[in-house]
């Protein structure tokens, strides 16, 4: 769920800027000419879908780079670093080979050999570099069209393992992260030439009145559609609950957006509790749902400016419409078959990670401690607000972590049981969703 940071909802932000402010840079890097391990024949048309989207959508300077070997990767993402500081909006697309291993995601050159997952930080570019790139502009994007098999892991020695499908998901502020499968999936290439993915995100870009805030919302529907919902595209973000526009707002939105967007305005106001933040709210939705409310608060700010946050609070409450709550209870992970950690027979370190950040057990080093035929019972019960996923993931012998399996939560309520036999395990996973 897109986390809001609540600023003033201005009216300088739901106009496109123009001049020196106005400028937004992108870069489209698409690898599939790779010399040690399987081709990929998408990403070289993906780039150019993506890459005329992109200057349809306004960007003042597209910089395409095609099949970079590791200095020439590193080249390209330095100087782009330069061409963000300062702008309006940042953003990157990358299409191409891209692995989970020791816990990091990296993307991968197209001359990387990867003998073993300890060449990686020489070989690869751990995906935080990426995130440096965009940086120092204001509003940070960062597309990953990248969840396919790591076709080197199976080469690798035991103990030196890599997760075999997806990326996992990240936590990174300030930054809208979008992939093109949830953690531990893999992206589909498609049969038109271009991925479901690629497709779906050259036609959002230059969508009017569609805020960025909204564009992975948008792109994973299409793409849930287009796959039959095999493909569930995954969308991380801490990013201004202010809406932004790639591209100038035509006159009348469609009712979708405009709904959405009355839904992103109301919360950021009640968040920010400020009569500017609610007279924009009704500046742009004059008879809106939430009008008269928004009228109250104006008036009761007037009179008390500096109202407690309580009053906020309470006003989320009985503004905002009833959500679903998705409850899993009674997990229950039993080991049939262990990694065997450097064939020593040692005890699986498990701990479970979910696709919204959170993970149980919390601590960054706290695990459960298993042997063959003993089971995990976990003792708490987990609430959502929406249909998650999470990975039962094993700690290997080099400090990073191995994925198992994932579980696709979905949203139908029962008891249900799950196989995962990923990096040499067996394990069956029991557990109860409930939805009310």
């Amino acid at each position: 769920m897109i986390r809001l940071w609540f600023f003033i909802l201005s009216a300088a932000f739901l106009i496109a800027p123009t001049g020196a402010e106005a400028r937004k840079v992108a870069l489209v890097i698409g690898n599939g000419n790779y010399a040690n391990t399987s081709r990929l024949a998408n990403p070289p048309n993906d780039i150019k879908l993506v890459a005329a989207s992109a200057k349809q959508a306004g960007f003042d300077d597209v910089t395409v780079a095609a099949n970079l070997s590791v200095n020439d990767f590193q080249k390209v993402m330095r100087d782009f670093r330069t061409k963000a500081e300062g702008a309006e909006i940042a953003m990157v697309y990358y299409a191409g080979h891209g692995i989970e291993a020791q816990g990091k995601n990296w993307l991968i050159p197209t001359d990387a050999q990867l003998k073993s997952d300890l060449d990686l930080p020489y070989e690869a570019i751990n995906l935080d570099r990426m995130m440096e790139a965009v940086s120092g502009a204001r509003i940070r994007i960062v597309i990953l069209d990248s969840c396919r098999n790591n076709p080197f892991g199976r080469t690798w020695k035991s103990g030196t393992r890599a997760v075999q499908t997806g990326l996992a998901g990240v936590e990174a502020d300030d930054v809208l992260v979008i992939f093109a499968a949830a953690p531990g999936q893999l992206a589909a290439d498609g049969t038109t030439g271009n991925s479901p993915f690629a497709t779906s995100l050259a036609k959002r870009l230059p969508q009017p009145d569609l805020p960025v805030q909204l564009l992975g919302g948008a792109i994973r529907d299409d793409v849930l559609a287009a796959t039959g919902g095999r493909q569930r595209p995954f969308v991380s973000a801490s990013i201004t609950g202010t809406p932004f526009y790639l591209v100038p707002r035509a006159g009348q939105a469609s009712t979708g957006n405009r709904a959405a967007l009355e839904e992103l305005m109301w919360k950021g106001a009640v968040a920010e509790n400020s009569a500017s933040a609610f007279r924009s709210y009704l500046a742009e939705f004059p008879a809106g749902k939430y009008a008269a409310q928004a009228g109250e608060s104006v008036a009761r700010l007037a009179k008390n400016p500096r109202a407690a946050p309580v009053a906020a609070k309470s006003l989320v409450t009985a503004a905002l419409p009833a959500t679903k709550k998705y409850t899993l209870s009674n997990i229950r992970v039993e080991a049939v078959k262990l990694t065997g950690r450097l064939g020593l027979g040692l005890p699986d370190q498990l701990f479970l990670r979910f696709n919204t950040g959170e993970r149980f057990p919390e601590g960054s080093r706290e695990i459960f401690s298993i042997k063959k035929g003993e089971s995990w019972v976990v003792d708490r019960n987990f609430t959502f607000e929406q249909p998650v996923s999470f990975q039962l993931r094993e700690f290997d012998d080099i400090g990073g972590s191995d994925n198992i399996g994932t579980v696709d939560l979905g949203s139908t309520p029962g008891t249900f049981t799950r196989t995962l036999d990923g990096d040499a395990s067996d394990y069956k996973v029991t557990y109860t969703l409930t939805v009310g």
